[in-house]
């Protein structure tokens, strides 16, 4: 028998190949292992890997046998013959009389011992024939430590290892090992003549190839005009192409396909159409029962499909393998692609797969189909957060396929009511009415059908009137629709709760809020309220933090923001809903910062989801933190662009909140003339006292602030003590706190320009006690010095009680008169008596703990200790900690 020459050679590299350290690293274990296994699909470089380790074997004085199974190794006795070549050629002197040509002769001989450890390599060994295999399993376990045996093969292993798997005398090598790092990329490409120096380019070649290594070396044979042209461009460039070049397809089909028989080659292009393939989904594609057994043949032939889990229940194909193969089925075969993602769209709608079902339905290329899977899907997309993919996919449809469909209208509509385009979602409500209508009567609904259409266009009109701010229509309508709905429909119940919840709060009616919070718990517990407890929690929380329950806001609202960026991450319309309501909040206690990074993260893209309340919160918030900043010009610019969203959307409360906060900047700044316009361009203006009658609203509580302040400054104090007074007594007795302190320091205002300042500190203490238990500074630092002066007066002997009042009034006192510059004095006498509890601070001063840990230490606010500290200063003559501290010293107060 001849043997073919290749058979016994190692190949030579047509390029340079590179030294991998991790390969090298495996180095030892090879030597010391019985049996390696190097399983990958074709390129991989087991051939290239296993080159490496044989030049270290040879190294340490190792006799290496390579036998390439591709070069015409057929049946046993050529593998016989051939391993006699490579042994001769190794320099392994194995007798040569007719009876030891024998293969059980041979075992005997490498089996033996007499020649070393001998090495064996056998590569590409999924061609040899079943008795070979047999053969070299014999061989492994008669030889025993006589025998290192490297075995490369595209399949899973050709022999039964688990023996020695147990034993821990086999290494297994597979593609993860064998693909290339970014580093070892790009090293290979410098050495064959490609160095690149944006290590961005060799990151996206490494993750449009996920390091196979013949992808990079054909990317390496591209011309210079075809690399930049693939990889030369950003990774998130829309002009990118995929890296699948001709050259990748030609090698996929040569290598890997033209080589299978005809049901594994229907297998692999019917389920390219999927990205994730599992049993189930297989077989509703292909139709084939036994797909569970085919794909796991697919997968051992290292067909380039990998298990995505450890159970082998999941697989994926290599992203460039799929491509080519599916764009073969898309240019060939284009009606047998539509009809296998039709196929796995059904398949993914039944099994509760929604967002997978919609893909393939967008992918099958089939309107009408698409149009009639997004009106099954729509509800179950619109509960999970994907109301955006339906609007995206049916806007372009045309009027005769949407109009037949009134889920989808529905779902049209939700888009447009939460994008405040309510023209809109109005026509689209009547045409799902008209269309389950004309439904009904053909008989295409059930009873039971349309009773369930009738709650869903409720909801959508409710829904309508919300974001349109009609709280008086959504407030008698929600509530009946919340009990025809009981415990199902979560996603349902919470919007209608939510807005109910607004609705209450924008109308005073406390009076059952306990049973709503209560219901709110309710239904954020309930199965499937994940997204919709977004909405909900954002419309609860504003509601608890008039009330003056900053706490629970805050959780509900930090809550909802981590959910929603888990959803569609950080910056994102749904983010919005939560992040803007925590901003006010944030700024309410004083955290400028913080609230700056929510509103420059969120509004923006506020509109997407927002209905009143979150723009109102965004918008009005930006413009405080402007002015906090010092910049009035960019204060009323925002407030401004407000006023124009407020306009084209046709929100009257944002409009009359805009307003009033155009006109309290302008009045503390001076310009009355100003203030007097901004409030008359609003359409605000009243000929009637704006006292709280009939049915007052938050709305009308803005517009009655903003003509208290014009009126304040006008001097016309009678007539704005009586309707500030009726307002506070209003929203104090209905539990409107925030709404309470602002009235209380406008009554104290309007005291101090009738001369009656004993009235005004009254006014202000009441201010302070209200505001005090959630930390609400900014109210008063937005009223101006007035208000600060009048703390100071009420205040500026220090707290009379360490209670929270007045360690937040401490605070605010602090806040206000700042840290003056008090220049020291030539002697070193004391300007008043330091008392007990200065003296005191002053010694943990000394001792070098800061105003923090001096607070812990004495039950203190951070706040209050500055404030004392202040005190001390003053008293001391000094404008330093450490100043005080050696004046003390020097006075004798401090040892």
């Amino acid at each position: 028998m001849a043997v073919v020459p290749t058979a016994i050679i190692p190949p030579r590299a047509p390029l340079q190949l590179i030294t991998r350290a991790h390969l090298s690293g495996m180095f030892d274990r090879v030597e010391k292992s019985r049996v390696t296994m190097v399983c990958a699909p074709a390129g991989y470089g087991k051939t290239c890997a296993m080159l490496q380790w044989r030049e270290a074997l040879i190294g340490q004085g190792r006799k290496v046998l390579w036998l390439a199974a591709r070069a015409g190794i057929s049946s046993l006795d050529d593998f016989v013959g051939s391993l006699r070549a490579a042994a001769a050629d190794a320099g392994v002197d194995l007798p040569k009389g007719a009876a030891e040509q024998t293969p059980q002769a041979l075992l005997a001989d490498m089996a033996g011992g007499s020649f070393g450890r001998l090495v064996l390599v056998l590569d590409d060994a999924q061609f040899l024939p079943e008795d070979v295999l047999a053969f070299v399993e014999q061989l492994v376990a008669s030889a025993r430590d006589a025998l290192t045996t490297i075995i490369a093969s595209r399949s899973r292993s050709p022999i039964r290892m688990g023996r020695l798997r147990s034993l821990g005398q086999l290494l297994e090598v597979d593609a993860h090992d064998l693909a290339f790092s970014v580093p070892e990329a790009a090293n290979f490409l410098a050495i064959n003549g490609r160095p690149v120096i944006d290590v961005a380019v060799v990151e996206q070649l490494v993750a449009d190839t996920l390091g196979w290594p013949a992808g990079i070396v054909m990317a390496c044979s591209l011309d210079h005009a075809d690399w930049h042209a693939d990889w030369g461009q950003l990774p998130d460039s829309p002009t990118r192409p995929s890296g699948l070049r001709r050259e990748f397809e030609d090698y996929f089909a040569e290598e890997v396909m033209l080589a299978q028989e005809l049901e594994i080659r229907n297998f692999i292009v019917d389920t390219s159409v999927l990205d994730d393939l599992t049993p189930s989904t297989c077989a509703a594609v292909t139709g084939h029962d036994d797909s569970r057994t085919i794909l796991e043949r697919v997968a051992d032939m290292g067909l380039f499909l990998a298990a995505t889990d450890m159970t082998r229940g999941s697989y994926r194909f290599h992203p460039l393998f799929r491509e080519m193969v599916l764009r073969r089925l898309k240019d060939r075969a284009p009606n047998r692609a539509s009809e296998l993602n039709r196929r796995a769209s059904l398949h993914f709608a039944d099994t509760g797969q929604p967002l997978l079902a919609t893909a393939h339905a967008q992918n099958s290329g089939d309107m009408v189909f698409l149009a009639d899977q997004l009106d099954r899907l729509a509800e179950p997309l619109t509960y999970a957060g994907y109301l955006y993919t339906v609007d995206e996919l049916a806007s372009d449809m045309p009027w005769h396929i949407l109009s037949s469909r009134p889920s989808l209208l529905l779902a049209l509509a939700w888009r447009r009511i939460r994008r405040l385009a309510f023209k809109s979602a109005e026509d689209l409500i009547n045409a799902a009415e008209a269309c389950v209508a004309r439904q009904a009567e053909a008989g295409a609904l059930d009873d039971y059908d349309t009773r369930r259409f009738a709650r869903l266009i409720e909801h959508r009109r409710i829904m309508l009137d919300a974001a349109m701010d009609d709280m008086v229509k959504v407030e008698r309508r929600a509530e009946a629709l919340l009990a025809d709905f009981g415990d199902d429909e979560p996603y349902l119940s919470c919007t209608l709760l939510a807005q109910l919840m607004a609705s209450r709060r924008e109308l005073y009616h406390f009076h059952d809020m306990l049973k709503l919070e209560a219901e709110t718990r309710k239904a954020l517990g309930r199965p499937g309220s994940d997204f919709a407890s977004i909405a909900l929690k954002a419309s609860v929380a504003p509601t608890l933090m008039v009330q003056g329950k900053t706490e629970a806001a805050r959780q509900m609202l930090i809550e909802a923001l981590d959910l929603a960026r888990s959803i569609q991450g950080p910056g994102s319309g749904l983010a919005a809903l939560p992040a803007l309501p925590l901003a006010e909040l944030l700024y309410s206690e004083g955290a400028l910062d913080a609230a700056q990074v929510l509103v420059d993260d969120h509004l923006a893209t506020a509109r997407q989801w927002g209905f009143v309340d979150q723009l109102a919160s965004g918008h009005l918030i930006k413009a405080r933190l402007l002015r906090a900043g010092g910049d009035l010009t960019g204060a009323l610019a925002a407030l401004g662009e407000a006023h124009l969203v407020a306009i084209e959307c046709g929100l009257d409360r944002l409009r009359a909140f805009v307003v009033g906060e155009q006109v309290r900047m302008l009045v503390k700044s001076g310009q009355a003339k100003a203030a007097q316009a901004a409030f008359e361009a609003g359409d605000l203006r009243s000929d009637e006292e704006p006292v709280p009658t009939l049915n007052p609203s938050r709305r009308n509580e803005s517009i009655a602030v903003a003509w208290l302040r014009l009126e304040i400054q006008n001097h016309r104090l009678v007539r704005a003590r009586k309707v500030a007074k009726r307002w506070c007594e209003f929203v104090r007795r209905n539990g409107a706190t925030r709404s309470a302190i602002i009235f209380e320091l406008l009554l104290a205002e309007i005291a101090v320009l009738g001369g009656d300042r004993s009235e005004a500190r009254r006014a202000v203490r009441e201010a302070v006690n209200m505001a005090a238990p959630m930390g609400w500074n900014r109210i008063f630092h937005d009223e101006g010095d007035a208000i600060g002066s009048l703390l100071v007066e009420a205040y500026g002997h220090g707290p009379e009680l360490d209670s929270v009042p007045d360690r937040f009034a401490a605070r605010l006192v602090s806040e206000f008169k700042g840290a003056p510059e008090i220049e020291p004095e030539d002697d070193y006498g004391l300007v008043s008596k330091l008392v007990g509890r200065e003296i005191e601070i002053l010694q943990m001063v000394g001792g070098g703990l800061r105003n923090r840990e001096i607070g812990d230490r004495l039950g203190l606010t951070e706040g209050t200790v500055k404030w004392y500290m202040q005190q001390i200063y003053d008293k001391l003559g000094v404008r330093r900690r450490p100043q005080s501290v050696m004046r003390a010293r020097q006075l004798g107060i401090l040892s």
